[in-house]
């Protein structure tokens, strides 16, 4: 699974368990490791977002558009101009702009890269052009706006990005472990009947479903989920029906168990994915 819906699957499990006072205390540190990862990683998460959208890069952003617009409408306005040799270098200023996409609702980056070459080539081809249609303070007002929204950038890529992507795949990685610790419990409370009396079925029919879940989340998304045990969806009999009174299945992502022996009909959730990486989607 990939970062956003890896957060969202352990969400869900700790939204079906936490209600259960009577599971959530037999469970004890086991639960409260496992939240307080979960917790980190949503954590980790937010700002791993906020800082690829900055106020400080939308404020940049911002005032770079209004430089470009106004720009753009300075050489459409000249174009008219009654003075025949400005509208003329006006003219040559607009075969170059022409051949640039440039839109304020471009990615950052295309914006960016899109403005910088047309400067580059107006400066380079068309200087005296420019100067003639008076449009000299128009560009190099944009100029000064594109490369400092360009820095910033790539100031919160060195000083932020880097770090930050470290930090979220150590979060997720702890919340996974904290997860697996969790599952196997669970798995084995179930075994052994603790507490005395506690219908299981409920909780682990809530849980199976949600697996199957986000397991057709992935099919949707094209991703192969694998088989699980018994050639089912479900740890359960061998015709891989959930009975009831079962274990909890596998996770959807990776339909098999990782690191500690087999699953015969109990035992540990496999990882969900941790080698899915740290895409943010």
């Amino acid at each position: 699974m990939d970062i956003t819906t890896s957060l969202g699957y352990y969400g869900q499990i700790k939204n079906i368990i936490m209600p259960n006072t009577t599971l959530v205390s037999t469970l004890d540190s086991v639960w409260t490791t496992f939240t307080s990862a979960l917790q980190a990683f949503d954590t980790a998460y937010a700002q791993a977002r906020k800082w690829e959208q900055t106020a400080d890069i939308e404020e940049m952003d911002r005032q770079r558009d209004n430089a470009l617009s106004a720009f753009l409408n300075a050489l459409k306005a000249m174009q008219a101009s009654p003075n025949a040799t400005k509208a003329a270098a006006a003219k040559t200023l607009t075969f170059i702009r022409d051949k640039y996409t440039l839109s304020p609702a471009d990615e950052y980056m295309k914006e960016t890269t899109a403005i910088s070459q047309m400067i580059q080539e107006i400066e380079a081809n068309a200087a005296s052009e420019l100067s003639a249609a008076g449009l000299d303070d128009w560009l190099a007002d944009l100029k000064q706006k594109n490369e400092a929204f360009l820095a910033k950038m790539n100031e919160r890529t060195e000083a932020q990005a880097g770090q930050q992507k470290g930090i979220l795949r150590e979060m997720r990685l702890r919340c996974e472990a904290a997860y697996r610790d969790l599952l196997k419990l669970i798995n084995a409370l179930t075994i052994v009947e603790i507490p005395a009396g506690f219908n299981y079925d409920p909780i682990l029919d809530r849980l199976n479903a949600e697996v199957e879940h986000y397991r057709q989340i992935l099919a949707r998304k094209g991703i192969s989920t694998g088989s699980t045990n018994s050639g089912g969806s479900y740890i359960g009999d061998d015709t891989g029906e959930n009975t009831g009174g079962g274990t909890v299945s596998p996770d959807p992502g990776t339909g098999g168990s990782t690191g500690g022996g087999s699953n015969n009909g109990g035992g540990e959730t496999p990882d969900p994915g941790t080698s899915g990486g740290d895409d943010q989607n």
